[in-house]
């Protein structure tokens, strides 16, 4: 068959759905005929898995017995993500995929109880045209059977242990004309990577960027023509942590300013580091970077807070012993512990703001922003084993003048004896 004999054939083509009626061999046979030569190795999971998969949907086109194209998807929670879509080589063009996205994508949307399909799609920007195929037609193809595009970028998670992620590719959603509800997005990001990365990918800055460009967007996504992709930038990775950390600096800055003036500083120095990412600048923990340059310029200005009240380190010392402490690591929890209970958070950004300046700023260097005992002692020109001195200190304080508030609150404001 050539393309310009599909279109004659197209009312010869069987449409198989493997789901309703399993054929193992039939599997394997498009896998290697179809699968294959349709993707890089990167973006094609192993036969087994979809073998071995329970809940993955899959149908085939046969022309007079032999495959010649293939559709997969795989349901989430709310979400049809339309996994594989790919036609024989040599014949693409000629209406066999339409054929299995019309007629087989309605039906598995309406068993699996998503909200919309989702599809995996180049970036023609990123991806040129290949072996492989043409992403630019490929997109002009998802726009004819009614899909639009989230306006968001994406990243394909890492499929087998052996392969790496795919960067550089869009999300196309059907129906093309609802908005999508951010938190939809959010959990189907959330669950597609763990299923296939495991937990421990929300320590990956890469996933964490592409959830935070998500967060960020309103409550609703509204899809974009298809044509339109090139209006949606690609992902930035410090760029959007940045962002997404910005809250974070807004705390450290309440912990370190003696007043509301100080605002305008950060926001200019984080608008300045931002537009340095932006112009592909590669800086080594850019919040870091934003704290440095705050200091500098609150200090210049005049409105690093010092505390008119002094509290003795020791009285409690004996609470806090390191990093092997129980009580360690919980100022870094949100609102923090207290020995099982919550006090208000209002009362340990007091605490905290009544430190002495250097004590306060290893406190939200370590524990507001996460840096690492090399960094901050870097920042602050201390040498490692003086910094982990001081914020030890330091933590002590604010332990001992959360007890001290918490007991003069219990006591009527008459501090208890020691």
């Amino acid at each position: 068959m050539t393309p310009s004999t599909v279109d004659a054939a197209i009312g010869r083509i069987e449409l198989r759905d493997l789901d309703a009626k399993p054929d193992l061999d039939l599997l394997r046979r498009v896998y290697a005929d179809v699968l294959v030569p349709s993707f890089p190795p990167d973006q094609l999971e192993d036969i087994e898995v979809l073998i071995d998969s329970s809940t993955t949907l899959v149908g085939v086109a046969l022309h007079d017995g032999a495959p010649v194209g293939v559709i997969v998807a795989d349901p989430f929670d709310g979400v049809l993500l339309l996994s594989y879509l790919a036609v024989r080589p040599g014949i693409r063009g000629g209406g066999i995929g339409g054929a299995l996205v019309g007629r087989l994508l309605p039906a598995w949307r309406e068993r699996s109880g998503a909200d919309v399909i989702l599809a995996e799609v180049e970036d023609p920007r990123l991806h040129p045209a290949g072996e492989f195929g043409d992403p630019a037609a490929r997109l002009r193809f998802y726009q004819r059977a009614g899909f639009g595009l989230l306006p968001v970028p994406f990243a394909q998670p890492r499929l087998r242990p052996d392969a790496l992620r795919e960067p550089g590719m869009l999300l196309a959603v059907q129906p093309s004309d609802a908005a999508v509800p951010k938190d939809l997005v959010k959990s189907f990001l959330i669950e597609y990577y763990e299923s296939v990365e495991g937990l421990e990918v929300h320590d990956d800055p890469e996933f964490n960027a592409l959830v935070s460009v998500v967060d960020r967007q309103g409550p609703e996504l509204t899809p974009l023509a298809l044509d339109q992709h090139p209006t949606v930038p690609p992902l930035n990775v410090a760029v959007e942590l940045l962002r997404r950390d910005y809250p974070t600096t807004v705390s450290a800055l309440d912990l370190l300013a003696s007043d509301g003036r100080a605002q305008s500083l950060l926001d200019d120095v984080w608008s300045r580091v931002l537009a340095r990412l932006t112009a592909g600048e590669r800086l080594p923990r850019p919040r870091v970077v934003v704290l440095a340059a705050l200091l500098d310029a609150l200090s210049d200005a005049g409105l690093l807070f010092v505390s008119p009240d002094p509290v003795d380190a020791e009285v409690l010392q004996a609470w806090f012993l390191g990093e092997d402490d129980p009580w360690a690591g919980w100022w870094r929890k949100n609102p923090p512990s207290w020995d099982g209970a919550l006090p208000p958070s209002p009362l340990v950004a007091r605490t905290v703001r009544r430190l002495p300046p250097l004590p306060r700023v290893a406190v939200i260097l370590s524990d507001v922003l996460g840096a690492t005992p090399a960094e901050a002692a870097a920042l602050i020109g201390q040498d490692e084993q003086a910094y982990l001195e001081l914020v030890g200190v330091a933590r002590t304080e604010v332990v001992a003048l959360i007890d001290r508030e918490l007991d003069k609150d219990e006591s009527d404001g008459h501090l208890s004896a020691l």
